[in-house]
């Protein structure tokens, strides 16, 4: 399973588990599923564009970067937005 920068460049890593963290990261993302399927050895269809799974690790961590800045702009807003309900109440 991917797990670390480490395990990018696993060359034993299955193209299921490599599948199943890009949907996964994607969907945190963007809300929805992406169109994913592993055509052959190091080749996989995303979204209609043919990638290799350097370029597909290299989006998966990406994409993990931007769900974690959204969850903590998220968290920032419901911190501001408590502190303006507190203010009001008192």
């Amino acid at each position: 399973m991917y797990t670390s920068a480490g395990d990018d460049q696993d060359a034993t890593l299955a193209p299921k588990h490599i599948v199943e963290n890009y949907r996964r990261a994607y969907k945190q993302v963007h809300g929805k599923e992406p169109h994913i399927t592993h055509v052959f050895a190091e080749w996989y269809q995303v979204n209609g564009e043919t990638v290799h799974r350097v370029t597909l690790f290299g989006e998966i961590t990406r994409l993990r970067s931007l769900a974690q800045h959204q969850r903590l702009a998220t968290a920032d807003k419901s911190i501001v937005q408590r502190l303006i309900s507190k203010l009001r109440g008192g």
